[in-house]
């Protein structure tokens, strides 16, 4: 890579890393950037809106052409494009929002949402990210890797309370991994913000590998039995419709002991 369009790539991640921006003698410390060159930079991302500063010019942000590349690219995703109808119905169907979450190394990345006519704001947004522990979307995915990448995962994360029920022993989070490996519904139960429940369940592509998950989540207030069967029966018709229109036929790996996402165990 060309050392200035290197420079600019590690210039926006550790802005995107501090969410009160950065000096420029931070960024400068941080990246062993020269003051001069770094300015330059500085000033050419302002310009093209890709950086940002506070009101008092002391602060480096991100800026707004970051999220319309971020748009740009998330309405490009196949699994975007697809899932969104499937969306709409299963927001019909639930009475909540629908989210489409992919797997980032050790988060999940919420991609796509569809918001019902009570919306939940307190959940995370689209671009968002947390750590697959903590969420329904995150643990359907994770149940789903191949076993070698499961027991690393769990032997290396290092886990964080996000609130007084978030799991924080692998050997708690494994067994709830191999519920939703064995064909149930993963949940997240206030796990990451409280007075919210989550539902999920994976979405496999062509060859049987696990591509993405949809998740319902929904205040606790609005969360009872009825609720969580008509939720469970929407998540099952929109991940199989989904994982069909990716291509899945139903055969999985055979490292692998899952069920097809729309059958119950």
């Amino acid at each position: 890579m060309v050392k200035s369009a290197y420079r600019v790539v590690q210039i926006l991640e550790a802005v995107s890393s501090s969410t009160a921006g950065l000096k420029h003698s931070e960024i400068a410390d941080i990246l062993n950037i020269p003051k001069g060159s770094l300015s330059l930079l500085l000033s050419d991302l302002v310009a093209q809106d890709y950086l940002s500063q506070d009101k008092d010019g002391r602060r480096y942000l991100l800026g707004p052409q970051v999220l319309v590349i971020a748009k740009r690219y998330l309405a490009g995703l196949d699994v975007v494009q697809l899932g969104r109808p499937i969306l709409k119905k299963m927001v019909d169907d639930s009475g909540e929002c629908v989210e489409i979450g992919l797997r980032r190394g050790n988060d999940i990345l919420m991609i796509c949402r569809e918001d019902c006519s009570r919306p939940l704001r307190s959940v995370i947004q689209i671009g968002d990210r947390a750590p697959l522990y903590t969420t329904a979307a995150g643990k359907a995915i994770l149940a789903c890797l191949p076993p070698d990448e499961i027991e690393q995962y769990l032997s290396t994360v290092r886990f964080k309370a996000f609130t007084k029920r978030t799991i924080t022993h692998a050997k708690a989070l494994r067994k709830e991994l191999e519920a939703i490996r064995s064909g149930q519904v993963a949940y997240s139960r206030e796990e990451l913000n409280e007075g919210v429940i989550a539902m999920g369940l994976p979405v496999f592509d062509a060859d049987g590998s696990v591509h993405a998950s949809i998740v319902i989540p929904m205040p606790t207030i609005r969360f009872n039995h009825k609720k969580e069967k008509k939720v469970e029966l929407a998540l099952r018709e929109g991940a199989s419709n989904l994982s069909h229109q990716l291509g899945f036929t139903g055969n999985s790996k055979e490292s692998s002991t899952r069920k097809v996402p729309g059958k119950r165990p």
